[in-house]
C-alpha cells in the first residue's frame, strides 16, 4: 500500500532525529578554530583535517542538488578548493561549518541551476549504487526487510527525491538544510543570511510545494 503524500511529507519533515542518528551526528565545528589559525599562518596540509571531518556531510549536500554521485563529487571538491582558497577571509565570528556550508550551498545551488537551465534533470532515471541509494533512504527512512515493501520504499524514495529537485533554487536549498541535513533554524537563518522568520515561512512554502507534486505522482 502506498503512503499519502500527508505520511510521507511527514517523514521527510518530523525524522530530523532519525537523520542526526543515521549520519552519526553533525558536528558543530567549536573545535576547528585552531586547524583554521594553523592554516592561515602557513600550514596549508592542517586543512585535510577539515576535509576529513566534514566531506562526508559537504558530499551529501552536493548531492542532493545534482542527484549523481560523480558530479556531487566535483561540487565537494570544488567547495573545498573554494574554501581554501578564501580561508583568509574567514573572520571567525561565526563556526567554522557555518562558514562552510554557506559557501557550499551557494555554489550547489548555482550548479543546481546551471545543470537545470542544461535540461540535466529532464527524465533523468536514478541510478542504484549503493552511496546513492543509501542518502535516498535518509529522505525517506525505511526500515522494513519485506522486498515488497522495500521496492515501495525506494519508488517513493526517488519521487521525494523528483519533487525536490524540481523545486526553485531558494526552496530547494532549505528543503535540504532542514529536511535532510538536519540544521536548525537558527543555522539555517545563519546560512543563508536570512532573518529567522523568512527562514520558517519559505521552508513551509517549500513543503507546501512537495505535497502538492507528490500528490499528483501519487494520486
Amino acid at each position: 500500500m502506498v503512503p499519502s503524500p500527508e505520511t510521507i511529507l511527514s517523514c521527510l519533515c518530523l525524522n530530523i532525529v532519525s537523520l542526526i542518528v543515521a549520519s552519526g551526528g553533525r558536528s558543530e565545528g567549536d573545535d576547528d578554530g585552531e586547524v583554521v589559525k594553523r592554516c592561515i599562518e602557513g600550514d596549508p596540509e592542517s586543512f585535510n583535517e577539515l576535509v576529513e571531518k566534514y566531506y562526508r556531510k559537504i558530499y551529501n549536500l552536493a548531492y542532493r542538488f545534482v542527484g549523481d554521485s560523480e558530479e556531487a563529487n566535483d561540487l565537494a571538491q570544488e567547495i573545498f578548493t573554494a574554501a581554501f582558497q578564501n580561508l583568509d577571509k574567514f573572520r571567525g565570528d561565526a563556526k567554522f561549518s557555518t562558514w562552510l556550508f554557506q559557501i557550499a550551498t551557494n555554489r550547489g545551488k548555482n550548479k543546481f541551476k546551471y545543470l537545470k537551465r542544461r535540461g540535466y534533470f529532464v527524465n533523468r532515471g536514478q541510478s542504484d549504487t549503493d552511496d546513492e541509494r543509501d542518502y535516498l533512504q535518509k529522505a525517506v527512512p525505511d526500515h522494513s526487510t519485506n522486498p515488497e515493501d522495500l521496492l515501495a520504499g525506494k519508488q517513493i524514495q526517488k519521487v521525494v527525491q523528483d519533487a525536490i529537485n524540481e523545486l526553485d533554487p531558494d526552496h530547494k536549498e532549505i528543503v535540504i538544510l532542514r529536511d535532510i541535513e538536519g540544521f536548525s533554524y537558527e543555522e539555517i537563518a545563519k546560512i543563508l543570511n536570512l532573518p529567522e522568520g523568512t527562514t520558517k515561512s519559505r521552508l513551509h512554502r517549500a513543503r507546501m510545494v512537495v505535497k502538492e507534486k507528490l500528490k499528483k505522482v501519487l494520486s
